[in-house]
């Protein structure tokens, strides 16, 4: 701005000096312009940054600092080092936040943080990390898009993608592009989904499928389990199969096909209180239920447990089977048959082992057996009747048989 002079007439004679230069410059033919070197306009340099926004009842949103700052006036963009902060909900802390730089643009409108960043929730109960290498933030739209190597850790499990959404005032992460759920440790569990929604707070956990999963055991041999959907909770370490599921044990020629399942990562366990179909070697095994205890290597069934193998067939209200040891037991109601020798033997308990072939045997550990065998009959000199076959030691003259202790054998 031009201050007047003090002195009376000086404003004109000032503009009378003016007029004719300007009317010289067009009387001989123009004026070049002084060039003049602009210099560039350098950013101005903030020892520290702070950003804050509230919402309309006029508590925190969120706020970030940084101890040193590079503020662009015409670009309206800042570009910071060391980033921190904080996100809120509903005024109070709920994750803090820190990336190694940021850029800020248009005073707040996104932040695109770069390098390490890291959101930490501030809950000792129900803690998680969220990481990754590039995320782009929207403050006002509460809404965060990770590309770059998108994680997100709560206790031993981890959920990585290529792609994921963190909608902030949800507290909901969407992980897209091959979503994996993994269980570290030292028999780690892979889960290849579909899509996924987490909810931090409450550990909730959705995916669709098709669900794809591995488990390596400690002796190298591989399981696999397949089913179309899943949900499950992160904080228990629950998962539950969406039906049909079929869990394999390639290395023990092993498979199971069951209805709605549920994974306990934590315990080891698999179990469904509905019906299923197993496949040992040349054994079937089905039932109303069932328990899979991995640490005890064992399989518990409740419920029309029946063990079927080419002729022959167990049948039992409960049985289970420790597929390291082989031992087999049955109980509640036991029948079992042979087809090819007609022998039916029931008892209240039976005890037996399944050998690498798949193939059971049994025996009694009380005692009490009672069994039933059809015997041939040889015809008689006149071609009807005559007297059965050899008799059996120990056999009674008609068709059952009572023994002190049912001698071992194949099923």
């Amino acid at each position: 701005m031009i201050q007047p002079s003090s002195r009376p007439g000086s404003v004109n004679t000032t503009l009378t000096a003016l007029l004719a230069s300007v009317v010289g410059c067009l009387l001989v033919g123009g004026c070049q312009p002084e060039r003049r070197q602009e210099a560039a306009v350098q950013p101005f340099v903030f020892r520290a940054l702070q950003l804050r926004q509230r919402d309309a009842q006029g508590r925190l949103l969120w706020e970030i600092s940084s101890p040193e700052t590079r503020y662009d006036l015409t670009r309206r963009l800042a570009q910071a080092r060391n980033l921190k902060g904080v996100l809120y909900r509903e005024g109070k802390p709920q994750y803090r936040l820190t990336a190694s730089t940021a850029v800020v643009i248009n005073d707040g409108e996104v932040v695109q943080l770069e390098g390490p960043t890291r959101l930490e929730r501030l809950d000792p109960q129900r803690p998680a990390v969220i990481t990754a290498e590039r995320v782009r933030w929207y403050p006002r739209q509460e809404r965060m898009e990770i590309d770059r190597v998108p994680k997100a850790v709560q206790g031993n499990l981890e959920l990585v993608a290529g792609l994921a959404t963190f909608r902030i005032d949800l507290d909901q992460l969407e992980l897209r592009r091959q979503p994996l759920l993994l269980q570290r440790g030292p028999e780690p569990v892979r889960l290849e989904l579909g899509s996924v929604d987490w909810f931090p707070a409450t550990g909730a956990l959705q995916a669709k499928g098709p669900i794809r999963g591995r488990r390596r055991l400690g002796d190298g041999t591989e399981q696999r389990l397949l089913a179309p959907a899943l949900s499950g909770n992160t904080l228990s370490q629950t998962i539950d199969l969406q039906a049909p599921v079929r869990l394999e044990d390639p290395g023990r020629a092993a498979r199971l096909d069951s209805q709605t399942t549920r994974l306990n990562l934590l315990a080891r366990t698999a179990s469904s209180d509905q019906p299923f179909i197993g496949q040992y070697g040349r054994s079937r095994l089905t039932g109303r239920s069932f328990l899979l205890d991995g640490p005890a290597s064992m399989v518990r069934i409740q419920g029309a447990c029946r063990l079927q193998q080419p002729g022959d067939e167990l049948s039992a209200d409960r049985c289970q089977w420790n597929w390291t040891s082989g031992q087999v037991k049955a109980e509640g109601d036991v029948v079992l048959k042979r087809q090819q020798s007609g022998l039916e033997s029931r008892a209240s308990r039976l005890e037996g082992r399944i050998g690498p072939e798949g193939y059971a045997q049994f025996s009694s550990p009380s005692g009490q057996v009672r069994s039933r065998i059809r015997l041939p009959v040889t015809p008689g000199r006149d071609g009807v009747g005559g007297n059965p076959g050899p008799w059996l030691p120990g056999q009674r003259s008609g068709d059952e048989i009572r023994t002190d202790r049912e001698p071992p054998f194949q099923l």
